[in-house]
């Protein structure tokens, strides 16, 4: 069964040096689905500092829960978020786009 739209869980506002939690879920894929995280448009990848454009973040990604866990939030972590979730059958679904700040 292909995944349906999942739900984004984002917090609005969080204090720097703060932990922040997100959650990705969803209840219709089968096989259960994995989790892709985006800011701005652009792919969170599992190890920030392999890559220039997030390695100022601290992060752990779980593409099996779908959680995004900022331990600490830094100022650059403001963005624009939203998730997918996939599995081998259909197209990956998008979540709406949250706001954190």
């Amino acid at each position: 069964v292909p995944p349906g739209k999942p739900q984004a869980h984002v917090p609005s506002s969080v204090t720097v040096g703060a932990r922040a939690v997100l959650r990705c879920s969803e209840a219709q894929g089968s096989p259960p689905p994995s989790f892709r995280w985006f800011k701005d448009g652009t792919e969170l990848p599992p190890e920030p500092r392999a890559s220039p454009a997030f390695r100022n973040s601290s992060y752990s990604l779980d593409p099996r829960s779908g959680q995004l866990v900022f331990e600490p939030v830094g100022s650059w972590d403001t963005g624009d978020y939203h998730c997918e979730a996939s599995n081998n059958v259909g197209s990956p679904q998008k979540s709406d786009v949250f706001r954190m700040e």
